[in-house]
């Protein structure tokens, strides 16, 4: 911190320039101040700056402690959703596993369905056709009357 005549402070600047030893030297200014390089001490300038480099180093280690567990931890959470993602895949090919054993098993039935209906649509045919022909070939003119006699169906099953 400079003095009102712009000359370093340092405590031993009054010994060695005789003129600052009449001006009166605030006594906060006579403290040692580390920004002093004329005579300052190498062996604490070297302490000093071996325990910031110390601190600094610390510091450093200290984060790379804190990213290595984060890093950890990160895999783990995406080793966890993995899992969990895996163990969704696994659960939803065994329901679309299901669902095909179930879409199969309708798609038979409704083709069975489809081949009973029109094997029955052709005997309707044939059952009509044949009325029509014993119509045709009787002598009796009323048989159109047999159509109001009620029918027991309960036989036929």
């Amino acid at each position: 911190m400079p003095n009102q005549d712009n000359t370093p402070t340092c405590p031993f600047n009054r010994f060695l320039n005789p003129l600052l030893n009449f001006q009166n030297i605030p006594p906060q200014t006579q403290e040692f101040n580390p920004q002093c390089s004329s005579f300052s001490n190498n062996s604490t300038s070297d302490e000093a700056d071996e325990q910031q480099h110390s601190l600094i180093n610390e510091r450093k280690q200290r984060r790379m402690i804190s990213n290595r567990e984060s890093a950890r931890r990160s895999r783990m959470r995406k080793q966890k959703h993995l899992d969990e993602l895996w163990s969704q895949v696994v659960w939803l090919r065994n329901e679309n596993h299901q669902l095909l054993d179930k879409l199969n098993h309708v798609s038979e039935n409704h083709d069975r369905a489809l081949q009973e209906n029109a094997q029955l649509k052709e005997e309707a045919i044939e059952l009509r056709q044949m009325l029509s022909d014993m119509q045709l070939k009787s002598p009796y003119s009323t048989l159109r009357d047999l159509e109001d006699i009620q029918c027991n169906t309960d036989l036929l099953n």
